[in-house]
């Protein structure tokens, strides 16, 4: 019985392996393109009034009142 007859080809094995590795980078790509599409699109833009709330205008020293 000769096993040479039914192993695959290393060629076929090898381009078997690139085409795997080319859909699963490229499906996480899509995938992380699509997420970051439907983020930027569903975050609507904050409207701020500057100097109405936040730290920016306190004092890291406490006034003594």
């Amino acid at each position: 019985m000769d096993d040479d007859d039914e192993k695959t080809p290393v060629w076929l094995t090898i381009l078997k392996l690139v085409v795997i590795a080319s859909v699963l980078i490229g499906g996480v790509a899509l995938a992380l393109w699509y997420a970051g599409d439907l983020q930027q699109n569903a975050t609507p833009a904050a409207v701020t009034r500057p100097g109405d709330w936040g730290i920016a205008n306190d004092s890291p020293v406490r006034s003594k009142r």
